[in-house]
């Protein structure tokens, strides 16, 4: 591996790291937070790019869910990734509605949907890609939106239980040696 490479993918772990630890360290409640993880991503792959931020912030005000990991996490479709999500969640739902179309159709259908940035275009191509598009995000969105609340949920409560004992030994082992010393 070149040190371009090796320098990239230490920028994006260390990138990683941080985002990940920004993350769990957020204060509330875990399910609070796992709320808003699965709010996120149930929101970011069923409503179309653009209007996401307008959807997930009243609902988590509703749904009582942490309204940043609701926010960050509708980024899960951002202008990188729904070049492949939402092709392939188009012909998923278009499977799912028994009227399957050709992928090459709905990544070029896609395309044009998003040079042109607006929902007439995308309303344009007819109720049954639109249908698509949703069915498929609605079936994108449960399976990760319900695995993503287990994990962040799972994820943060190790952490705090960590951050725990890791707190009790410092306590245990600082309280010793006050004691030694004071003897």
């Amino acid at each position: 591996m070149n040190d371009r490479v090796r320098t990239l993918f230490v920028k994006l772990k260390r990138s990683y790291k941080y985002y990940y630890f920004k993350f769990i360290r957020q204060s509330g409640e875990p399910e609070y937070i796992a709320r808003g993880v699965a709010l996120g991503l149930f929101v970011g792959l069923l409503i179309p790019f653009g209007l996401q931020i307008a959807v997930v912030l009243p609902l988590a005000i509703l749904l009582k869910a942490a309204k940043i990991p609701s926010v960050v996490f509708t980024w899960v479709t951002n202008h990188f990734t729904i070049w492949i999500i939402y092709p392939v969640q188009c012909y998923i739902g278009s499977w799912a509605l028994a009227s399957p179309f050709e992928y090459s159709e709905i990544r070029d259908t896609m395309i044009n949907v998003v040079e042109k940035q607006s929902f007439s275009s995308l309303f344009s191509l007819g109720w049954l890609v639109v249908a698509s598009f949703f069915v498929g995000g609605l079936l994108f969105a449960l399976v990760t939106s319900i695995p993503g609340y287990f994990m962040s949920l799972k994820a943060i409560k190790a952490y705090r239980r960590r951050k725990a004992l890791k707190q009790q030994k410092n306590r245990n082992k600082y309280g010793v040696i006050n004691n030694k010393i004071s003897n």
